[in-house]
């Protein structure tokens, strides 16, 4: 299950996402804690480019750039479940066409199992304000994903934890020929 930090966005209800019927089949042996997950964003989509019309275009048409950046993860080992508190910040810069007071940003976060298969994904919008002038914005969002424990708490050290923007096939097209 995700859920976002409650002193964030207290409106906002818990995400409850359904994970396979064999990952939360629970040992009953008592043993060391398993180890955490490895978590990080993914490769080409920890930025994205937003252009007028939605289509990429010259650099004189970007709305506005945004990244994912200072991500921080820690395990807390629970009686049923792994629970997770994973934050990182999100900054966005304003580009030449940006008419607008804001960056609407969407991204997910996704659980993947020790066979590289996405068990989990939710995706979540969020907003950047540009107020005034400003050229340059940054929040910060916290979630406590929780993974319940797998009959062999072991393979939990094979499992990743995956953040990233969610893109269009042209923006991840834009981001890949960028890295080059």
């Amino acid at each position: 299950m995700f859920s976002q930090s409650r002193f964030r966005f207290p409106t906002r209800a818990l995400l409850p996402l359904v994970l396979l019927a064999f990952v939360a089949a629970c040992s009953s042996d008592e043993g060391p804690p398993p180890g955490c997950p490895v978590t990080n964003f993914v490769n080409d989509l920890d930025h994205v480019t937003v252009f007028t019309d939605n289509t990429v275009g010259d650099l004189t048409d970007v709305r506005f750039d945004a990244q994912l950046t200072s991500l921080s993860a820690t395990c807390n080992f629970e009686s049923d479940e792994l629970a997770l508190d994973i934050a990182f910040q999100i900054i966005a810069a304003r580009g030449p066409a940006k008419k607008d007071s804001q960056a609407a940003v969407t991204y997910f976060i996704a659980i993947a199992d020790e066979t590289g298969a996405v068990i989990a994904k939710q995706t979540f919008d969020n907003t950047l304000p540009f107020k005034g002038n400003l050229r340059r914005v940054a929040i910060k969002d916290e979630f406590e994903p929780t993974i319940p424990y797998p009959a062999d708490r072991n393979i939990l050290n094979d499992y990743r934890v995956l953040i990233g923007f969610q893109l269009t096939p042209e923006q991840l097209t834009y981001n890949r020929s960028r890295r080059r």
